[in-house]
């Protein structure tokens, strides 16, 4: 069955839905069909692995990419994927899927490295490498002369150069394997947490400022396209969203036996400690969702923040997402059939908000504005699960950081707001002590230091 679904995606090029493309993205670095040189062929201290003359000395990149990328911190992370699936634990998991050695397994490779076919691996190509340049920047076997030649970003494009500087095109990159593809073969289902593999949890501009290799300086500007960090925060949230229902909907992933997939579920809801007393009872009514407890609860985290975004573009809109979300999880407690109809309606509103989103460019005060939402008690209610938490922490984060680089808030505020910061993120620092009244005394204590900006 998965091979037919990736005939049909192959004949019929998956493009979300014609009202969701603010700009058609190539396929994704994993299936681009450009033969992969290697990361050894972007290493020469000339290119992208200078050690001597100091990091960022380049006329025009800093040359010091790989070095980044090599490194034992989290900028490292991605360098890392590979050797990840030899330790006890990959071991472990990958025993209990019975699916053979976790380094030799498609299952885990399509992530943990650049595993592309066989024939499109150049003589430099090591599978070791893991998540290497090109597993993000595409295959170079036409581009890795020429975009030192220097004829233009845009030519190098058109010759299979992955676009990542477009938030878009970096969402669907990324959301692959922190969230799922159906056409890259891509996804950690229910089974696979069980067996023990870690949850996934994913947000556009975090991760995009964790994993990066490169400065964001006037040259970068200059030769492509420098997306405000709001913008690249509320774009990665509609697609999260668009995507989850994307995969929610496939008849080979949503379905898990009798049972829907439930890795799409929020996992804390049924995941808590159960006592005799009071002291480890942590659930609460949730406004987004009119759920009684112990209901399977469909992980709204993406379509809360999408309401906050929502809020400052079109009030309208917003309404229209909180009715979709609830019938969405008013549909899950139905039937299958019921909760992917609700689900295929929320999706057409998500795919809109992509291109609405992308469309803007936040000049306007609007990060801001989004963040005052994120931070208001009318949206704090809401996070009475660990998952949305976490959402919500790292909106305030990368909208935080959106203001203090930009200059928009004095040193002594920054200080005072990166500390209210590390406040809230006690309170989210797992998901079985997460405390939501710490959590919205954190955010209250962030509020009112933005207001005095």
């Amino acid at each position: 069955m998965r091979h037919i679904v990736k005939i049909i995606l192959m004949l019929a090029p998956l493009l979300w839905s014609a009202a969701a493309v603010a700009q058609e993205t190539p396929p994704t670095p994993l299936f681009d069909g450009f033969t992969h040189m290697g990361v050894a062929s972007c290493t020469n201290a000339g290119c992208h692995g200078d050690q001597v003359t100091g990091p960022g000395a380049g006329p025009v990149v800093g040359q010091n990419e790989y070095i980044r990328w090599l490194s034992p911190g989290q900028k490292g992370a991605h360098s890392r994927a590979y050797t990840a699936l030899w330790n006890d634990h990959a071991r472990r998991i990958a025993d209990n899927l019975g699916i053979g050695p976790a380094y030799q397994s498609p299952v885990c490779l399509n992530c943990h490295a650049d595993n592309v076919a066989p024939n499109l691996r150049g003589d430099r190509f090591q599978i070791s490498d893991g998540v290497g340049c090109e597993a993000c920047h595409g295959g170079a076997q036409n581009w890795l002369a020429s975009h030192r030649s220097a004829p233009g970003h845009q030519a190098n494009i058109s010759i299979g150069l992955y676009p990542t500087e477009l938030p878009i095109a970096r969402g669907k990159l990324c959301l692959g394997c922190h969230l799922g593809s159906i056409e890259d073969y891509q996804f950690v289902s229910h089974r696979i947490m069980g067996a023990g593999h870690p949850r996934l949890k994913f947000e556009l501009d975090l991760y995009t400022a964790m994993q990066s290799h490169h400065a964001i300086d006037a040259d970068y500007a200059a030769r492509k396209y420098a997306a405000p960090g709001a913008k690249v925060w509320a774009v990665g949230q509609a697609l999260a969203l668009q995507r989850t229902l994307e995969l929610v909907s496939d008849k080979t992933i949503g379905l898990d036996g009798a049972f829907p997939e439930f890795v799409f579920f929020d996992c804390h809801a049924c995941h808590q400690p159960i006592a005799d007393d009071d002291s480890t009872l942590s659930w609460r009514a949730n406004p987004a969702r009119g759920l009684g407890p112990g209901a399977p609860t469909f992980n709204d985290a993406n379509l809360i923040m999408l309401i906050a975004a929502s809020r400052i573009l079109d009030p309208a809109l917003a309404e229209e997402l909180e009715g979709q979300g609830r019938a969405v999880h008013s549909a899950a407690q139905t039937s299958h059939s019921a909760f992917i109809d609700a689900a295929q309606r929320l999706k057409e509103t998500a795919d809109a908000l992509v291109v609405r989103f992308d469309g803007l460019d936040y000049s306007d005060g609007s990060g801001r504005a989004v963040l005052d939402q994120v931070l208001s008690d009318r949206l704090a209610e809401r996070y009475t699960n660990y998952a949305v938490a976490e959402q919500a922490l790292f909106a305030v984060q990368r909208l935080v950081a959106d203001l203090t680089d930009g200059g928009k808030v004095s040193q002594s505020d920054a200080k005072r707001l990166n500390k209210a910061i590390a406040e809230a993120g006690k309170a989210v620092e797992s998901p079985y002590t997460y405390n939501q009244d710490q959590f919205r005394r954190a955010l209250k204590g962030l509020a009112a230091t933005l207001e005095k900006n």
